[in-house]
Order: C-alpha cells, then sequence, then structure tokens
C-alpha cells in the first residue's frame, strides 16, 4: 500500500500536512519541512544525496514515492528475503575464529 493520502479538506493547514509527511517519512531517511516564505513543500534524503520540493504536501509526497520506487532494487523487498531464507538461498559466510588466549604460542601460553 502507497503512503500517498490526499488530503483535500479546506481546514487542513500546512502544519498538519508537514506533520503527517514527517511521520511516514523519517523512519525511511527524509527531512521534511515548509517553507513559509515560499509556500512550498522540500525534503531532503541525505543518505541518497537528493533534495525535492513540490507546490503542495500531495506533489513533494508524490514525487517522494516516484524517487524510491524507482532507485529501490527489485529484489531486495521485504518478501524477497523472507523468501531467500526459507529456501536456503540465502548463505552467510561462516564466522571468524575469536581472537583469544587459547591459541598463543610462546613462554606464555602455558601461564594461563
Amino acid at each position: 500500500m502507497s503512503a500517498i493520502m490526499m488530503l483535500k479538506a479546506p481546514g487542513v493547514t500546512p502544519a498538519r500536512q508537514l506533520d503527517r509527511l514527517r511521520a511516514v517519512y523519517r523512519r525511511r531517511g527524509w527531512t521534511v519541512w515548509h517553507g513559509s516564505a515560499t509556500g512550498q513543500y522540500w525534503a531532503a534524503h541525505t543518505k541518497q544525496m537528493v533534495m525535492l520540493s513540490g507546490d503542495s504536501a500531495q506533489e513533494l509526497e508524490a514525487k517522494i514515492e516516484r524517487l524510491e520506487h524507482s532507485s529501490r532494487p527489485a529484489g531486495a523487498t521485504f518478501s524477497h528475503l523472507v523468501r531467500a531464507r526459507r529456501t536456503g538461498a540465502l548463505r552467510l559466510p561462516p564466522r571468524p575464529r575469536p581472537r583469544g588466549s587459547w591459541h598463543q604460542r610462546g613462554a606464555m601460553a602455558g601461564a594461563r
């Protein structure tokens, strides 16, 4: 299900729309704000080095969703990882041996 919710109610303030956008996209790494001088909505994702703007909250939301959908690899969905784990296709390398005193050699090896 997409996170896009169209709010067309006349009593919806930019602050309420901004709170909703922040609640949805903060967990995905987005910082969202509203420019009071320009009236535009802005979003930045520092990990992806992307900055977007829109004239309305809905326009900005659509741009974020479009960007996330286009940059998401096809095999990186959660259901794909679960399926790979169940079938045994997800193989992890063996754990490295711990570095401890049991493997030491020399004069101090017997004086544990």
